[in-house]
């Protein structure tokens, strides 16, 4: 190993002594440009690289963050504003697990943990306090589930009960949301958060939550009175169904009529009356005997009839009658008949729906159609850029008759009820979009002439580096190398005596040929000078062809000449 690094010195010490000063220099900076260029890449391959760990945080999370892993030793980088904070790529699933295990409690958010340590002394106060901040941390984890929100805020105000209070004040929130970039939510979603928190409370109305973005733009409604309430849900009940009917007029008729030629308006008056029917009918035909109660009386009497003098006396019963008077009778037959009947009976209730339509109004505007423009012979007309002139053509009467039949389907129109359909064609005002296309067709110019003359630039600088750099460095080895093998061969044989005996490339005695005193010289040196001959024809046949008819035609003109 020692003799082969020794060799390689003495060859390469040879090798620079034959160079000069400029060529010198250069190998002596090329050596130190790659010295540097592999220390970089080394150092760059063993450089520890970092993973985000965390991002979007705020101060007081990136700081418990970043002193939890001062604590465990553990190498971080943190951003200028204190939103990103990274680790070593190995490290970063251990970690996150590893705060996870640990309850750390983002943006301050601290559920029904914080009943975890509780000491034996905590106050009554302590204890509310506690119980309301776990309450809001509760629901600020839960909010912060729904698609869209990055972060949010709860702040709860829950008035104390007292038996001394006669009207007790209805608990009330405000909710602060952060919401990712380019998200908006939905007045579905606004209404269900404000459903979730009053719901979390005891005696809590979904008026009294009040939710803003992080911008302090009211989200929530807040309707107290119940009758406002109601008046707003059937106002957006109407404008969904308005909406509704229109994007079905637009859609059936914009496939006849083009896309953006069609304008709908409907308006929908909707009966929420209440109102609830009995109705009973009876079947007087099918009628049977229930039951049958009959009373019969028969009486027999007669009395004197009032005698003697008038009074008291002569009217008290039991008084012998006096002989000749007659007698007042009084018989009584009486008969009572009570039947009761089954009569069968159908009873229907029906309740009308609340939201009944009322009443159907409907604005239809339809744009005409292009078509070519003709001369008096039929020919089209061209315009100044040679493109077929359009005109506009109002549809007839006969195709705005079919159209309203077909809104009037779609629609349910009925006569009865007053609805009414106005279908009207006008044509619509063109915006003078040149102005807009030729600025945007600039830009496009701009950007393409800047990624070519980018593009040319990088091109121009490989060009440079090569012909500046690369090209002189391969001329630099080239002419310090054997060119081919003629020119590494011994041409005489005071050449090869002096290789033996010099030894100035090392390495080709076993491939040299010893030479013996007793051979003779000129024997050898036309064997090498035949082989280079031969070795010059073979590398280039064409050329020796050539210089060998040059020199029988030159034989020729002598002889001619002689």
């Amino acid at each position: 190993m020692q003799d082969f690094l020794e060799k390689i010195y003495r060859n390469f010490m040879e090798f620079y002594s034959t160079l000069d000063t400029g060529k010198r220099i250069s190998l002596v900076g090329l050596t130190g440009v790659i010295i540097a260029v592999m220390a970089s890449i080394i150092i760059w391959a063993s450089k520890t690289r970092y993973e985000v760990l965390y991002t979007d945080l705020n101060r007081d999370d990136s700081k418990k963050i970043a002193v939890i892993l001062e604590e465990k030793k553990i190498s971080y980088q943190l951003s200028n504003d204190g939103k990103t904070i990274k680790i070593p790529e190995d490290m970063v699933n251990k970690w996150r697990l590893e705060l996870a295990t640990m309850g750390v409690a983002f943006s301050g958010t601290v559920g029904y943990e914080v009943f975890d340590k509780q000491s034996f002394g905590t106050t009554s106060f302590v204890q509310k306090v506690n119980r309301q901040r776990a309450l809001e941390g509760e629901l600020i984890k839960t909010i912060r589930y729904i698609n869209g929100v990055k972060r949010a805020r709860v702040h709860l105000s829950i008035p104390e009960s007292s038996p001394f209070v006669s009207e007790k004040k209805a608990p009330g929130a405000s909710v602060v949301l952060e919401l990712n970039n380019g998200v908006t939510l939905t007045e579905g979603e606004i209404k269900g958060i404000g459903q979730l928190v009053s719901n979390s409370v005891d005696g809590m109305r979904p008026e009294n939550v009040v939710i803003l973005d992080h911008r302090g733009k009211k989200l929530s409604e807040n309707i107290g009175d119940a009758m406002t309430a109601a008046t707003a849900n059937r106002l957006g009940l109407e404008s969904k169904i308005n909406r509704k009917y229109e994007s079905q007029i637009e859609e059936i008729l914009s496939k006849v009529v083009g896309d953006g030629k069609v304008i709908a308006k409907v308006t929908v008056n909707m009966d929420f009356t209440e109102s609830v029917q009995t109705e009973t009918k009876y079947d007087s035909e099918n009628a049977a005997v229930l039951s049958e109660v009959k009373n019969s009386q028969k009486l027999n009497g007669s009395r004197p009839s009032p005698q003697g003098i008038p009074g008291a006396r002569s009217n008290v019963p039991g008084e012998t009658p006096q002989p000749g008077i007659p007698e007042t009778r009084n018989n009584v037959d009486k008969e009572l008949t009570t039947r009761n009947y089954n009569v069968p009976t159908r009873v229907k209730k029906s309740k009308t729906p609340v939201a009944g339509i009322q009443k159907i109004s409907a604005a239809v505007m339809i744009d005409g159609k292009k078509v070519p423009a003709v001369d008096e012979n039929g020919a089209p007309l061209l315009g100044d850029d040679g493109r077929q002139i359009m005109r506009y053509e109002a549809w007839s009467e006969a195709d705005l008759a079919n159209f309203k039949a077909i809104v009037a389907s779609t629609l349910g129109i009925s006569e009865k009820r007053g609805d009414q359909l106005v279908i009207k064609n006008m044509e619509f005002a063109q915006e003078d979009l040149a102005a807009v296309e030729a600025l945007m067709l600039e830009k496009e110019k701009r950007e393409l002439w800047k990624n070519i003359v980018k593009y040319l630039a990088v091109g121009l600088v490989i060009s440079l580096f090569f012909f500046l750099v690369v090209r002189p460095f391969i001329q630099w080895v080239t002419d310090n190398t054997v060119e081919s093998v003629e020119d590494f061969l011994p041409k005489t044989l005071e050449e090869l005596e002096k290789i033996q005996a010099n030894q100035k490339l090392p390495g080709l005695e076993d491939a040299l040929p010893q030479i013996e005193e007793k051979l003779n010289p000129e024997k050898i040196e036309g064997n090498m000078l035949r082989e280079r001959i031969i070795s010059l024809v073979e590398s280039n046949p064409g050329k020796a062809a050539q210089i060998i008819h040059e020199m029988i035609h030159s034989t020729e003109s002598d002889k001619q000449i002689a």
